[in-house]
């Protein structure tokens, strides 16, 4: 069966605290995929262990980021709560690429039990060459893509703007911290104003003024079933922190720009080390060029090795060399039509849609509590008892 066509499920779930000198959290990550089925326990640390193998062993692939590390708090049950549901996010978006999925590297994380660190360790290194070969298998659409001057300035363009954008998405960040921790007191305020307040003062002090306690608003409406509904609903919706959600997405995506900026990296990494090999080459070949005159430095006017078999020695190295920088380019116009023509596309679409979402969702939270809003207000003034 083909790989795209098997549904791949996976679960990360029943987080439980190892106890010891330091206490940390082991999470079960179960589920099936084409080659059978998982149940292994791992740690975060794990996690971010995999993912930066992925990072290594896939140069100029978007890795999506985990969710952030905690140095305080980290033990409490709605932190880890929040990160397990972080976490099968992740594994579920990893499921979805699948040649990270069936990766050597992948397999092992998912299947392998005992000392993950040990198990991941024993995935060779690749070679160039290898990085080439597996690029070519995996992403067939990029064959034949051009590399244009177009495509350059497209990934020029967008580094500088992940650079640019970055100190701004802090700030967006801390402004939504402040905007979430301001709606939370408030709405917590006026829950507990309209549940415990109010009702306390129409009991203990309005009472006395009242000719009977049918007059007491709140209690009246609790009374009858249909405004205690209409109260109901629109104490719910105060209790939702639906600007936590946006501060968490806004979190994430600042991780996420992050994350793309180190996959950008990665490609700078092969240019600065093409730029290595060629600067190599042309000393070696000096060096042979300065023999094939007769020149020799003083280091090598006492050396014992003959003439012929420097010259020989030397144009191994030259021809190593060369296929260093053949190996470099084939892999930095990998990476460029790899980044230009799919990564940067899809990057931009998924921060489209995942904004999108995220307004449609704030909009609908702020309609619904606003109706209710309304609605409980209304009833309180339309109420005969305050005629």
């Amino acid at each position: 069966m083909n790989q795209d066509n098997f549904e791949i499920k996976v679960e990360v779930s029943d987080p439980r605290i190892q106890q010891g000198l330091n206490k940390y959290t082991i999470y079960s990550v179960r589920g099936m995929d084409q080659n059978g089925q998982f149940d292994v326990a791992r740690r975060f640390n794990d996690f971010r262990l995999i993912r930066q193998l992925l990072v290594h062993k896939w140069p100029g692939c978007y890795i999506p980021p985990l969710p952030p590390r905690k140095a305080l708090g980290n033990m409490n049950q709605k932190f880890i709560d929040d990160r397990m549901h972080s976490l099968q996010d992740w594994m579920r978006t990893i499921s979805q690429l699948r040649y990270f999925w069936y990766s050597e590297e992948f397999q092992y994380f998912i299947k392998a039990n005992g000392d993950i660190e040990k198990a991941l360790a024993q995935v060779p290194k690749l070679t160039y060459e290898e990085i080439i070969n597996k690029y070519q298998d995996t992403f067939t659409e990029l064959s034949g893509r051009e590399i244009n001057r177009d495509i350059i300035q497209k990934i020029s363009d967008f580094h500088e703007f992940l650079k640019k954008v970055m100190p701004m998405m802090e700030n967006f960040k801390q402004i939504a911290k402040n905007i979430q921790l301001a709606r939370e007191t408030y709405q917590k305020q006026l829950v507990h104003f309209l549940q415990v307040l109010l009702p306390e003062y129409e009991q203990h002090v309005l009472l006395e003024f009242m000719e009977s306690p049918d007059k007491l608003v709140i209690q009246t409406l609790k009374n009858d079933e249909y405004p205690a509904q209409i109260l109901n609903n629109y104490l719910t919706l105060l209790n939702q922190d639906e600007f936590l959600l946006l501060f968490q997405e806004i979190r994430k995506e600042s991780k996420q720009l992050r994350a793309f900026l180190e996959t950008m990296t990665q490609r700078e990494k092969y240019e600065q080390q093409k730029l290595f090999f060629e600067q190599k080459q042309k000393e070696l070949q000096l060096e042979l060029q300065e023999i094939l005159a007769g020149k020799q430095s003083i280091m090598k006017i006492f050396s014992t090795s003959k003439k012929e078999d420097k010259i020989a020695k030397l144009q191994i190295e030259i021809d190593s060399t060369a296929k260093d920088i053949e190996n470099m380019q084939f892999i930095c116009d990998i990476l460029t039509v790899l980044l230009g023509y799919i990564e940067i596309d899809k990057f931009k679409l998924e921060k489209q849609t995942n904004y999108y979402k995220l307004a449609k969702n704030l909009i609908q939270y702020e309609i619904h509590l606003t109706q209710a809003s309304e609605e409980f207000w209304e009833r309180i003034e339309q109420n005969y008892n305050l005629l």
